[in-house]
């Protein structure tokens, strides 16, 4: 298994103390503006705090300014848009925060930085999601490499942005896990759950760090809890597959083989143990004029199936297309 409660927020990429506020001026211009201050953790202004814009449109433009005396920093005749925004100065620290600049409209932007916090780079100037992939795949990598401190730190960057990734709270737990932080593990496991309450994956991981602490009572029920999800997802996923096996027949006995062919392997990808699909899948491939992918077809149902329902009829068409 490799691969938030606010006690364990690491500021990662500074987004739980940033206070962003919306504000749409009267009159209509075309650019925006974002405008805000920059304060330590105990509220005294940051002067000459470096204050960036990144766009995040392809080939959007930077900006960059430095807060006054005050602490105050304002970019103006801005192109509408998202944007990235970071606050930084020396030792002090830095945070970086996603904003939407409306025409006409002005953000509020108020950074409030800490000493060891710093705006992870990924987060600076990538639109959303491939911040968030970028973030999770560095997760699974230092898990991989057994550097579960900075794989928490990863999952935990993405939850700043995405708190709904319940992968990320399962892949905490089991850092946390193999940190032997058994409380840890166990909280970011229930975050997990409470997310989804079907994630069998995060019961699992409760029942090993239970046997681990010998809670063996513990384990057992987390187990059970775990299979028995695991067996009504298996049921669930082949009754789909089985409404997605007739719907199947269903165009193929109105000739629309197209359709046809798209139901049969969505079928097998939903239940690979459906074999039947096979069969009706070398059919359409048949009438689609795809011999050799008819071929197979018949030859996958017949090596699972040698006495199924529809063996004979397999075995004739196959004897027929060597002809």
């Amino acid at each position: 298994m490799t691969f938030p409660p606010t006690a364990r927020l690491r500021g990662v990429c500074g987004l739980a103390v940033v206070l962003v506020l919306w504000v749409t001026d009267t009159d209509a211009q075309t650019t925006g503006t974002v405008r805000g201050s920059v304060a330590d953790r105990n509220g005294q202004p940051v002067p000459g705090a470096t204050v960036s814009l990144e766009a995040l449109a392809a080939g959007g433009s930077r900006h960059e300014t430095s807060t006054d005396d005050t602490g105050r920093f304002q970019h103006t005749g801005l192109t509408p848009g998202q944007y990235s925004v970071t606050a930084e100065k020396d030792v002090i620290g830095g945070q970086v925060v996603r904003v939407l600049v409306h025409p006409g409209g002005s953000v509020d932007v108020r950074f409030v930085l800490e000493p060891g916090h710093a705006p992870a780079p990924w987060l600076r100037a990538r639109p959303g999601t491939q911040a968030r992939v970028a973030a999770f795949e560095a997760g699974v990598r230092a898990s991989r490499a057994g550097d579960f401190e900075d794989a928490i730190a990863q999952f935990e960057a993405v939850l700043q942005v995405m708190p709904t990734c319940v992968d990320c709270h399962f892949n905490i737990g089991v850092s946390y896990g193999r940190l032997d932080k058994f409380v840890a593990a166990e909280a970011a496991f229930r975050d997990a759950l409470r997310i989804r309450t079907d994630y069998a994956a995060a019961y699992y991981g409760l029942a090993d760090i239970y046997s681990r602490q010998n809670r063996t009572e513990a384990a057992a029920i987390a187990r059970g809890e775990a299979n028995r999800i695991a067996v009504s997802s298996l049921a669930a996923g082949r009754a789909r597959a089985q409404d997605t096996l007739n719907r199947g027949i269903a165009f193929w006995r109105s000739d629309n083989v197209e359709d046809a062919v798209r139901q049969f392997r969505e079928a097998l990808e939903t239940d690979t143990t459906l074999i039947e699909s096979y069969f009706w899948l070398g059919l359409a491939y048949e009438a689609s004029g795809d011999p050799d992918a008819a071929t197979q077809a018949f030859s996958r149902y017949l090596g699972a199936a040698p006495s199924g329902v529809h063996a004979d009829e397999a075995r004739r068409r196959l004897a027929a297309g060597d002809r």
